[in-house]
């Protein structure tokens, strides 16, 4: 695995609606490794294509963006309030933060000491009207350097445990990453298939990446990387899926059969570990891009991942290795249903 590069996609920052900030580190990751680079304006989304020797194409997608906050208010005593629709307000306290006004700002989520909990308030539960950001600044600093709405992320922290690595945004730089390291590894094979690599945006909220540059591509057929979630303690294999066990192949209403069955098939005849993940919806982007126009047979592969939406998202770099090896041989073996050759 290229940590450097995964370091340098879960370090940035690119919120839902301002994906852009992350396309350079993306664009220099694929150069010379795909045939052309396109920013899709109207869904703020990230294209790149790599030409085969055929009429067919096949759609490679994952989401650039990742969870945030907005500042709600600038209080009087200077502390920062925030509030978010992704992120679950219970694992924050403690937190180190970055506020991006007109400069990055450092803050930590602070707390009522426990010493000075009163009787009756051990078990209420954080909300963000209970939770607030420290940035040590006055609160005439503050305001001259922080509006309402600008964006709150997690600090970066990347970092490896035991075998597992650790950092904020793994949903889903991950499957940016993977789209990466597949372009990369076809640099010097041959394939029929013409590639297109969507990096999109908005997945958290409302698909428009998926949705609008999948029209413009139309392809013959299409797979979507994510992540899901990975057993830990108190996620039994009902809800997880196990770390070091290979991607999950998702197999639900909302993708097509007949193509996640051959990715199936390749991973077995190839010895390439994976697990099956059984749903209605899968709540990814694969959800949509099989509703654009007159319809795109849509897979899912999945990487399980621990602690989704936090700063300590955990996963096992064996389980992204052999998602790329799955999908360069499953590239080298796609045989569509019908002639598309797809286009921006």
């Amino acid at each position: 695995m290229d940590e450097s590069l995964l370091r340098n996609l879960t370090e940035s920052f690119a919120p839902t609606g301002n994906e852009k900030i992350i396309f350079p580190i993306i664009e220099s990751a694929l150069k010379g490794y795909v045939d052309e680079i396109k920013i899709h304006e109207r869904s703020n989304s990230l294209m790149a294509f790599k030409k085969g020797n055929g009429n067919f194409a096949l759609m490679l997608e994952a989401h650039v963006d990742e969870v945030f906050m907005v500042v709600s208010s600038v209080e009087k005593n200077g502390f920062l309030k925030v509030t978010s629709r992704s992120i679950d307000p219970k694992i924050l306290p403690g937190s180190q933060v970055i506020v991006h006004g007109k400069k990055k700002i450092k803050g930590v989520i602070g707390i009522k000491p426990y010493h000075l909990v009163k009787e009756g308030e051990e078990n209420l539960t954080y909300d963000f009207n209970r939770l607030f950001v420290d940035t040590g600044l006055s609160e005439n600093e503050l305001k001259d350097l922080v509006s309402v709405g600008d964006y709150v992320s997690f600090a970066p922290s990347f970092d490896k445990i035991g075998n597992y690595l650790v950092n904020k945004s793994f949903d889903n730089r991950l499957g940016v990453y993977v789209l990466i390291e597949t372009a990369r590894v076809l640099k010097n094979i041959k394939h029929d298939v013409n590639v297109y690599f969507l990096f999109s945006s908005q997945e958290e909220y409302t698909g428009l990446g998926a949705i609008t540059a999948t029209f413009s591509v139309f392809p013959n057929a299409s797979v979507v990387l994510d992540v899901t979630f990975g057993t830990q303690y108190k996620v039994t294999p009902f809800d997880g899926f196990e770390l070091g066990k290979g991607p999950t192949i998702f197999y639900g209403i909302s993708v097509n059969r007949e193509l996640t069955n051959k990715i199936a098939s390749v991973a077995d005849k190839y010895g390439i570990p994976y697990q099956k993940e059984v749903g209605v919806l899968s709540s990814t982007d694969a959800d949509k891009v099989g509703l654009v126009r007159s319809g795109i047979p849509t897979s899912l592969l999945s990487i399980p991942i621990r602690y989704m939406h936090t700063p300590v998202e955990m996963f096992d770099p064996f389980d992204v290795d052999k998602t790329v090896q799955l999908l360069k041989l499953f590239i080298g073996e796609f045989e569509p249903t019908e002639d598309r050759n797809g286009e921006y």
